[in-house]
């Protein structure tokens, strides 16, 4: 089994770790776009950003339905190549627009392919090693973050911001031709659905409710936090996601399953989950605009300062992921809370004017990685532990919706705190490290909920072995 599973699970870790990257080599890049669309003001190319985050928001959820429905692998496949064609436009875009609409046109791809790398690894691991599987999952993603930053340097030093997208298609023409032919060979099992076709009203229900709300989050520093556009889209969002529930509990095929939030652990793992969306991707923000505004840091200087964090995160995941068999999702996502609410303390009580990066900074950021690996690896397992395999897709993508929305929320908090004067304000981040410790004390409440034992028989019964064709 051992052999028979090495390409696929190759392929699926590219697959995730050309998912995670895309985001960090864009931001490298962005300044050199500035400069090549000097008409484009920063409020429009930011869209570069916050189109690709909507949709890729949006597209987790329905992907995992489709998926459930009509096979992990064929909807994957799609995914990626969507996203790769969405690549493709991207590199060769004449204008600010079109390079905002491929961007759009690659975040569905993203949102399609992240959550479904998971779902398609896990049934290759007996239940009892699920950990293992996120953990390697995990460690990708980690590794990505890790080396986005000076990858991204790199490419756009070789040419310009289109480097970062021409790679993205020798990369991802090789992991789609691995998938085509090592998926098609020796998938994980994917029970099959019934064959009526889902709710197409259900599923543009879904995409507006996730779409409108995230909207008026990273506009609401361009639009105002009380303007009309930023309400009106906000409340519109909250209407549709009523009607979407309504729907998806009456319709006969709803294009996601809610009855897999009545297990407890699923419903305390997703809060949880959004809870560490809100501080995981602001923290490093936080940190990196703290040692270039207050401490006077280089962006160069700054990004080195804080790989220190995802390295540990990288060396971490994969321990995580053995240790929750062991100890359980709820004591290991507790531990993982700990360490968190330790390194934003020490940063919020810590810092001042003065540098002292060895005894604050490096410290905080190594701390800050292991707890988000141990948290992201606990969390994830538990999210799934009481769903049927015949709902894998639905349930991890639940639980990356969960983590994205946090993450929109999160950052798009932060630029609003952090925004004009009080940029420099030391007491503004250290309101922020201390605010993002109140958010831990909720992630352990919510953590503190998760059931134990971690596998109930309902999540392994029908667990079939790797071979069979998706249907």
């Amino acid at each position: 089994m051992r052999g028979s599973r090495a390409l696929p699970l190759a392929v699926l870790c590219g697959s995730a770790f050309l998912g995670a990257i895309d985001v960090q080599l864009a931001n490298i890049a962005f300044p050199d776009m500035l400069r090549s669309f000097p008409s484009s003001g920063l409020p429009e190319l930011s869209w570069v950003f916050n189109g690709y985050a909507i949709t890729f928001t949006a597209a987790l959820l329905p992907a995992g339905g489709l998926a459930d429905r009509f096979g992990y692998r064929r909807v994957f496949l799609a995914g990626l190549t969507v996203f790769v064609i969405g690549a493709a436009l991207c590199a060769i875009a004449p204008s600010a627009g079109i390079l905002i609409a491929a961007r759009v046109v690659q975040g569905v791809g993203g949102g399609v392919i992240t959550p479904l790398t998971l779902a398609l690894i896990l049934p290759y691991y007996p239940p009892e090693r699920r950990g293992t599987a996120i953990g390697l999952w995990s460690a990708t993603q980690s590794v990505a973050t890790a080396s986005g930053p000076s990858l991204g340097g790199l490419l756009v030093g070789v040419w310009d911001w289109r480097t970062v997208f021409f790679l993205h298609l020798p990369v991802g023409l090789v992991v789609l031709a691995g998938a085509w032919r090592t998926l098609a060979r020796t998938p994980p099992s994917t029970p099959s659905t019934p064959s009526r076709l889902p709710d197409i009203v259900g599923l543009i229900l879904l995409v507006a409710a996730i779409g409108l709300p995230s909207l008026a989050i990273v506009q609401s520093d361009a639009w105002g936090p009380g303007s009309p556009g930023t309400i009106t889209a906000l409340v519109a969002g909250i209407v549709v996601g009523v009607l979407f529930v309504r729907r998806a509990r009456s319709h006969p095929a709803p294009i996601v399953d809610l009855r897999i939030l009545r297990a407890r652990s699923t419903q305390r793992a997703n809060l949880a989950m959004f809870l560490l969306g809100l501080v995981m991707f602001a923290l490093p923000l936080a940190n990196i605009l703290f040692l270039t505004r207050i401490w006077g840091y280089s962006e160069t200087q700054a990004g080195l300062a804080v790989t220190p964090g995802a390295v540990a995160q990288v060396l971490t995941a994969p321990i995580a992921g053995r240790l929750a068999a062991k100890a359980g999702h709820r004591r290991l996502a507790l531990c993982g809370v700990v360490l968190l609410s330790l390194a934003t303390a020490y940063l919020a009580v810590a810092t001042g004017g003065g540098q002292a990066y060895l005894t604050v900074v490096f410290p905080a950021v190594v701390v800050t990685g292991v707890g988000v690996a141990v948290l992201v690896t606990s969390l994830s397992g538990a999210a799934v532990a009481e769903i049927p395999p015949a709902r894998l897709a639905t349930g991890t993508a639940l639980s990356v919706t969960s983590r994205a929305c946090g993450a929109v929320i999160g950052v798009s908090a932060l630029v609003l705190v952090l925004s004009g004067h009080r940029v420099g304000v030391i007491g503004a981040y250290h309101g922020v490290w201390a605010t993002m410790l109140g958010i831990c004390a909720f992630i352990a409440v919510a953590a503190a909920g998760l059931r134990s034992p971690e596998a109930p028989a309902t999540a392994n019964a029908g667990q079939r072995e790797p071979g069979t064709e998706p249907p």
